[in-house]
C-alpha cells in the first residue's frame, strides 16, 4: 500500500468513527491533506474546575472540557517517511502543558508508530490518557489565566518568560515551549465563564440526543421534544407540558409554573414557556409575571390613572405618591388625587375590608399591606376605626343633632354637650327643656329615670338622699318637685 493510499483509509476510518462536526479535512494547493479534529478529553468522574479570580476562588462542577483542537497537515512521505505536522490549541491548558503533550506524540511516533498511520493512536492518547498524563486528575487549576497581563504569543524569550507574573507567581520550572502549542484561552474573554457555558450547551446536547419517559404521561420520547426542569433535572414531554402552562397562565398562576413532581419547587424558566406556548399565551404570561414580580418588591404600587398604569416608587412614611410618567399626585391608600390630610374618601365596606384585611392577617399579609399601603397610615386607620367601633359600642347619637353621647353613671335623663338638647337615654325621645323629668313621671311610663342603676320597683324614699334633701337631679326642674 502507497502513502497516498494509506492517507485516504486512514482519513476515511476517522470519519467513519468520529462525528462528522468532529472532523474537518481538505486537500491543500500541494496535494498535501490539511485538517482539524476536535479532541474532547475523558472528564473524570466528580471533576472540578476552580480559578483564583479576583482574590476570591471559585470553583464548580464540570462533566465536559473544551476539545482539544489537533489542527493537522499530512506530508506526502507519511506514514513511511514522515510524521503529520501538527498544532495543539486549546483554551485551558498552558503553553508549557501543551508543549508536553506535543513532545508526548512526537516520543509515541519515535517509539511506536513510525512507518504507520498514527493519527487514531494520537487521537485516543489525547483523548484518553492527556489528563492523567499532565497530573491532572480531580481538578483543574485556572487561576493562571487570571494572572496574565497580555495574550499568550507562540513564542517568546527566555527572558520575557521569567519575568512574567505566570512565572514569578507559580514557580514551575522553565521549560522550553513548542511552537506547536497555542493556548487560545485569551480570546473568548473569561476563562470560567466560557467553561460554564460549554458545560450548559454540551449538557443540553446529550439530553437531546437521549431519550427520557415523560413522568406525567409514561412514554419514551426523543429529549427533542422533551423539557427538562432547571435544578431538579425532571423530564417531561413538551406536549404535557404545554397543556400544563397553557392552564396555569390562564389561571394567572403565572408564579405556579413548578414542576409538577410533588413537592418539587423546581419552576419553569421564561424561556422554556416561551418555546412552548402561543405568542399571545406568552403574552399574557409576560405581562402577568411582571405584575407579580413588581407587587413583591418594596414600596411599589401603580398609577391609578387607566391610560397609564404607571409602576411607581413611594416613601413609607407618606401618603403622597407622585407618577413621574404622567406627573399624577395621588393617595397611597384611596388612590385619588393627592388630599393632603384630609380624610381618604373610602365606602365604608372598602376601609373595614382593608381593616380585617390588616388585623386578622399573619405577619406576611401584614408585611405586605405595609409595603403597600406604610405602616404609618395602616396604624393610623386601625386606631380610627377601632376608636369608631368603640365610641358606637358605647355611646348614643344626639337625637337632634348626632353627636355621639356616652353615659359613664347618673340617671337617663341626658344633655347633649354640642346642642344642649334633653333626650332620654333609654328611647332616645327629646324631652321638653322645661319639664324634662315630665318623661319619667307617668306610672305607665316604658322608661324608668334611673333605669339600669336602681331596682324597677324602688320607692320614692330612693330618691332622696341621706340628709333627706331632694335629689340634684330634681332640685334643677320646680315643677318636677312640687309634682312629687
Amino acid at each position: 500500500m502507497d502513502d497516498c493510499e494509506a492517507q485516504n483509509d486512514e482519513i476515511m476510518a476517522l470519519k467513519s468513527i468520529l462525528e462528522e462536526t468532529q472532523i474537518h479535512v481538505r486537500n491543500s494547493a500541494a496535494s498535501e491533506i490539511v485538517g482539524c479534529i476536535y479532541v474532547k478529553p475523558d472528564v473524570p468522574e466528580n471533576f472540578i474546575v476552580e480559578a483564583n479570580k479576583d482574590g476570591k476562588m471559585q470553583q464548580f462542577a464540570v462533566h465536559h472540557l473544551c476539545p482539544i483542537e489537533f489542527h493537522f497537515s499530512i506530508p506526502v512521505n507519511y506514514p513511511t517517511v514522515n510524521p503529520p505536522n501538527f498544532t495543539l490549541v486549546c483554551k485551558w491548558l498552558r503553553r508549557d502543558q501543551l508543549s508536553k503533550l506535543c513532545q508526548k506524540l512526537d516520543k509515541k511516533w519515535e517509539d511506536e508508530s513510525k512507518g504507520q498511520v498514527v493519527l487514531f493512536e494520537w487521537m485516543q492518547f489525547l483523548q484518553y490518557e492527556a489528563l492523567q498524563f499532565l497530573e491532572i486528575q480531580s481538578s483543574l487549576d485556572l487561576s493562571w489565566s487570571y494572572l496574565l497581563v497580555k495574550p499568550t504569543r507562540l513564542s517568546s524569550s527566555l527572558s520575557e518568560r521569567q519575568h512574567s507574573p505566570v512565572a514569578a507567581s507559580v514557580h514551575r520550572p522553565i521549560i522550553k515551549l513548542d511552537s506547536r502549542a497555542v493556548s487560545d484561552n485569551q480570546r473568548d474573554g473569561d476563562l470560567l465563564e466560557v467553561l460554564k457555558e460549554y458545560e450548559r450547551v454540551a449538557e443540553q446536547l446529550m439530553f437531546v440526543k437521549a431519550s427520557h419517559t415523560c413522568k406525567v404521561c409514561f412514554g419514551d420520547k426523543l429529549g427533542v421534544t422533551c423539557i427538562r426542569f432547571p435544578s431538579c433535572n425532571h423530564v417531561y414531554c413538551k406536549e404535557c407540558m404545554r397543556s400544563y402552562f397553557e392552564i396555569k397562565i390562564a389561571e394567572g398562576a403565572v408564579n405556579g409554573l413548578h414542576c409538577p413532581e410533588d413537592k418539587c419547587a423546581s419552576q419553569a424558566s421564561p424561556g422554556q414557556v416561551k418555546e412552548l406556548v402561543s405568542a399571545d399565551t406568552f403574552a399574557r404570561y409576560d405581562t402577568l409575571l411582571l405584575q407579580s414580580t413588581i407587587a413583591s418588591m418594596t414600596n411599589i404600587t401603580y398609577c391609578p390613572r387607566p391610560q397609564c398604569q404607571y409602576p411607581v416608587s413611594y416613601e413609607p412614611e407618606s401618603n403622597l405618591v407622585s407618577c413621574p410618567y404622567c406627573n399624577f399626585h395621588f393617595c397611597l391608600m384611596c388612590k385619588a388625587t393627592y388630599h393632603g390630610v384630609a380624610p381618604c374618601k373610602m365606602t365604608s365596606a372598602e376601609k373595614m375590608k382593608l381593616f380585617d384585611n390588616y388585623i386578622n392577617g399573619d405577619d406576611s399579609t401584614r408585611e405586605s399591606m405595609e409595603k403597600r399601603y406604610g405602616k404609618k397610615q395602616l396604624k393610623s386607620m386601625v386606631n380610627d376605626i377601632q376608636a369608631e367601633t368603640w365610641i358606637g359600642q358605647n355611646s348614643k347619637p344626639c337625637p337632634h343633632c348626632n353627636a355621639p353621647i356616652e353615659k359613664k353613671d347618673g340617671c337617663n335623663k341626658m344633655s347633649c354637650p354640642r346642642c344642649n338638647t334633653y333626650f332620654c337615654w333609654l328611647c332616645l325621645a327629646q324631652l321638653d327643656p322645661k319639664c324634662p323629668y315630665l318623661h319619667f313621671s307617668n306610672a305607665s311610663a316604658r322608661c324608668n329615670l334611673f333605669e339600669g342603676l336602681v331596682d324597677d320597683d324602688a320607692d320614692e324614699n330612693d330618691w332622696i338622699n341621706i340628709n333627706g334633701d331632694i335629689d340634684d337631679d330634681f332640685s334643677d326642674d320646680e315643677n318636677f318637685v312640687n309634682m312629687l
